[in-house]
């Protein structure tokens, strides 16, 4: 039975932990599994209650950040060093056979894997904005990774992997969805029959857009006190930054008396918040490198607005149906909004190219 060290760069259920769920999910049967986290969180009980192959060990790593500090620099270097030396020694005891690096965010594994001799696989989920830092990273992952998977043609682009990696989109798993009676949730949630729903489902970052989508449709949420917008999601518990964006949210909520404007935080059934929603939002404020949460409520046949951009883009092609962000379309949307079928539990559209099944034979046809 083959051993697999899998390294994470958070510990907290975001898009490339969800993707980690599924790779987990693929390779366990294949082999024991060790997962590498940062910290203790989340994350860490759902890996373990996957299957008995599957151990957790926390580990301090280091994390690429887009940081102006020198002393940031220095730190991630030392810091990675250690870390060299130390899992070279621990994948030579345990006798480990494929290293699996689940980020663009942490270089070092490919450097052990190197050393070790051992099979490397890095999953590449995001990219960076700045484009000199893709290229030197590209760079770098071409010369210490046996395969190269990206979760995009986008991360793909901007990396400079074109030539060199798999693409292979996150799956959407049809057992993990159940579609629920829109009015029963309602009710179990405490909101009006009549509520038109409006669902942003995103971690909490400025370039999530939440805050300016809010601003842009105050007017509307005071003449309108049957829509609520929701959101679901939260914020990285290490960044002061997004911590004040999540402030300035709240107060903007407060000042304005949007008591229809609700944050929700994490929940882990986003099957629920989907059934529960009438309009699914994503305003987001950068270039994505996929967008699960989008391809999610696009299943749900919900209407669902995003920029048709970057990795957004290929969630549009693979669906055909979405329409593109603007808050004055989603405005008139709200408006002119009718009941419809789409509020009653319906069989999920998963397109074959985000099937589980395909995902595996892509994923298992690497190792």
């Amino acid at each position: 039975m083959k051993k697999i060290i899998i390294f994470n760069a958070g510990s907290f259920i975001y898009g490339a932990e969800r993707g980690l769920l599924n790779l987990v999910k693929t390779l366990s049967p294949r082999g024991e599994i060790i997962v590498i986290l940062p910290r203790k969180g989340p994350l860490q009980n759902k890996l373990i209650d996957l299957h008995d192959n599957i151990r957790v060990k926390i580990f301090p790593l280091p994390i690429i950040l887009n940081s102006i500090s020198p002393f940031y620099y220095i730190g991630f270097m030392l810091h990675s060093m250690f870390n060299i030396v130390f899992f070279t020694f621990y994948i030579l005891y345990h006798n480990i056979d494929t290293v699996y690096t689940n980020s663009l965010l942490i270089p070092f594994p490919g450097i052990v894997a190197t050393l070790t001799k051992r099979k490397h696989i890095w999953h590449l989920r995001e990219f960076f904005s700045c484009q000199s830092l893709n290229t030197l990273l590209g760079s770098f992952i071409r010369k210490f990774a046996r395969v190269i998977i990206c979760q995009s043609k986008t991360i793909a682009r901007k990396l400079n992997l074109q030539d060199n990696a798999q693409i292979i989109y996150e799956p959407l798993d049809k057992y993990e969805y159940s579609p629920y009676d829109h009015l029963h949730l309602k009710e179990t949630y405490h909101l009006p029959r009549d509520a038109i729903v409006v669902m942003i489902i995103a971690r909490i970052h400025p370039l999530k857009g939440q805050y300016e989508f809010i601003k842009k449709i105050k007017d509307l949420l005071q003449e309108m006190n049957n829509v609520f917008v929701i959101m679901v999601g939260d914020i990285s518990p290490i960044t002061l930054r997004n911590h004040l964006y999540k402030k300035k949210i709240e107060l903007f909520r407060e000042r304005n008396h949007l008591e229809n404007v609700l944050l929700w935080g994490f929940k882990e059934e986003i099957d629920k918040m989907l059934s529960l929603s009438d309009i699914c939002v994503f305003p987001f404020r950068r270039e994505e490198p996929f967008g699960i949460a989008v391809a999610e409520a696009l299943a749900f046949g919900k209407p669902t607005f995003f920029p048709k951009v970057a990795g957004l883009k290929e969630v549009y092609q693979i669906f055909k149906k979405g329409e593109d962000f603007d808050a004055a379309r989603v405005i008139h949307a709200i408006r002119t909004y009718t009941p419809t079928s789409s509020q009653q539990p319906q069989q999920l559209d998963i397109p074959e190219t985000l099937s589980l099944q395909t995902y595996k034979n892509n994923v298992r046809a690497l190792l």
